[in-house]
């Protein structure tokens, strides 16, 4: 039997996930993963809970519900490409966003919430960002190359943050994840 994950995650408007979608299908021949996300997979992860049980999924859904009551909504702005691992092979590929107080507030009250409903979640820093794709399958990866085709490192894409999803996981699907619950910021 396949575990399945939990995660809460900074959701996307479509017309973001429309926009990355199209910068991924720009570099996708060039720069081979093993795993490109579906379009409606992007987001930005504030809190991974893991294999979640029900009472506790519970839980955290209302500390987070009341954490998020007078959030409000704010912007964020893409700010280019970029990997995890050795430029070489990287491991994920990820277009970025501006840094911003509010996402690092929100990220924080979601993060508290959960451990208050007794998680125990990683405790490296937050950095925010969307992934595009997993396992690069090339010889040669060239993060300027894969930059200047990607082109949204010089350009300024506004987006809206105004929900927080619960999301699980399936793996072997496309989309791999499915919203369970969500929290509209004020």
């Amino acid at each position: 039997m396949t575990k399945t994950h939990f995660f809460y995650a900074l959701t996307l408007p479509d017309e973001t996930k429309e926009l990355l979608q199209q910068t991924s299908e720009r570099i996708k021949t060039e720069f081979p993963f093993k795993k490109w996300l579906h379009h409606d997979d992007y987001h930005i992860t504030l809190a991974f809970l893991g294999d979640a049980p029900e009472e506790m999924r519970q839980k955290s859904l209302e500390n987070v519900n009341v954490a998020l009551a007078e959030v409000s909504k704010f912007e964020l702005y893409l700010n280019g490409m970029g990997i995890f691992g050795y430029l070489a092979s990287p491991r994920i590929l990820w277009a970025g966003v501006d840094p911003s107080e509010q996402l690092f507030n929100l990220q924080k009250k979601v993060y508290t919430a959960c451990e208050e409903a007794g998680f125990t979640l990683d405790k490296k820093p937050f950095k925010p960002h969307i992934t595009l794709a997993r396992k690069f399958i090339g010889n040669a990866f060239q993060l300027n190359r894969m930059q200047e085709l990607a082109d949204i490192s010089n350009r300024t894409y506004r987006l809206q943050g105004a929900t927080v999803t619960l999301y699980q996981t399936h793996l072997g699907q496309a989309p791999s994840y499915q919203p369970i619950a969500t929290s509209s910021l004020i």
